[in-house]
């Protein structure tokens, strides 16, 4: 948050700088009259100037040390004019400072001063879809900020993990302004989730306009809408609709594997699903699919699964169980199932972050 608190100190010292100004006059013309006035008594001789000066920061100060008095009445009024001049100033700098914290304050609260997370992923919109993704993005120990639709949502999500993993504000996701104080452009990727396709749709194109190489994930109420948001540039389609009714499906007559995927797909159950980025001197790089899958079991006890490579058109084509003498490349994402401590044991064997 440095630059939030940049901002916060630029608009403190905007507001308080009529009061310096005020302050340095009322100084500089204090002590040249209490000069003017004591100059033949207690300011005779070449240091009076400088004693006068001193006076006039010590009465302003209200320190009062005693060793210059005035010594005649147009000096004693002027010392009276500085001291009611500085209580009222000491008054207007403790209401001036007051009054920008507690601005600050609510404005840090609701989100309005925006954020500096990088490398995190944005979540628009509050809904059923957007909390179960925002509880999953941490349960990964993700980075996230969110934009909900009310203020009163805020709360409950700061309430969610600390102010260095959960950015929140509140606003339309659709508006640019609140896209870039989320940091939209230093993100990974977003999640657009409102309750509305259409406000979804421009939510899309405003993050693409803003984040041309941005991941945008989407989720529609219509999965007719699918193509057209691929078309868009969404990089993800997702339709909770289609994939609650293919679980439901599986569930009448596979009820085993209708649990497992609930389980495969909460992180934060008893086992995961993960991806992880090939570099050119990750492990498995350069290995057949079936020597990396033995490798990896024996090494952490996770499955190896599938794969992902970039096509030409730059997207990734995913294939699950691929030729088992299908050669891993730098660059491929590798897809793997594991308990949550095996996946902990794989991240440390491998080397690199999850996801891609």
């Amino acid at each position: 948050m440095a630059s939030a608190r940049r901002r916060y100190l630029a608009d403190l010292l905007r507001r308080i700088a009529p009061l310096l100004v005020v302050f340095g006059s009322v100084y500089v013309a204090s002590s040249l009259l209490f000069y003017y006035f004591e100059r033949g008594a207690i300011l005779s001789g070449p240091n009076g100037l400088f004693l006068s000066f001193y006076w006039g920061i010590v009465t302003l100060s209200t320190l009062g040390y005693g060793d210059i008095v005035p010594t005649n009445d147009p000096a004693r009024l002027v010392t009276m004019g500085t001291l009611f001049v500085q209580i009222f100033l000491l008054g207007y700098l403790i209401s001036v400072i007051t009054t920008a914290v507690t601005s600050e304050q609510q404005k840090r609260g609701l989100g309005l001063l925006g954020t500096d997370l990088k490398n995190h992923i944005v979540v628009l919109g509050y809904t059923d879809v957007g909390r179960a993704a925002i509880r999953e993005l941490l349960a990964q120990d993700q980075r996230v900020a969110v934009i909900a639709q009310n203020a009163d949502e805020v709360a409950n999500l700061r309430s969610l993990a600390p102010e260095d993993m959960l950015y929140a504000t509140y606003g339309d996701p659709a508006e640019p302004d609140l896209l870039r104080r989320a940091n939209v452009p230093a993100a990974h990727s977003v999640i657009v989730a409102t309750a509305d396709d259409a406000q979804n749709m421009i939510a899309a194109l405003n993050v693409r306009s803003i984040a041309p190489t941005i991941r945008v994930v989407v989720s529609v109420g219509r999965s007719e809408l699918r193509e057209t948001l691929r078309s868009a540039g969404v990089t993800y389609v997702a339709s909770p609709s289609d994939m609650g009714g293919r679980l439901c499906a599986a569930a009448a007559f596979e009820p085993d594997v209708a649990h497992a995927l609930e389980d495969l797909s909460a992180g934060d159950v008893r086992s995961d699903i993960q991806e992880y980025l090939l570099g050119p001197r990750t492990h498995l790089t350069g290995a057949a699919f079936d020597a990396a899958a033995a490798q990896v079991r024996q090494a952490t006890g996770c499955i190896l699964i599938g794969y992902a490579r970039r096509g030409k058109d730059g997207e990734y084509a995913t294939l699950v169980d691929p030729p088992a003498d299908l050669v891993l490349e730098a660059g491929d994402a590798i897809v793997l199932v594991g308990t949550l401590e095996n996946a902990r044991r794989f991240r440390r064997w491998i080397g690199v972050e999850q996801g891609r």
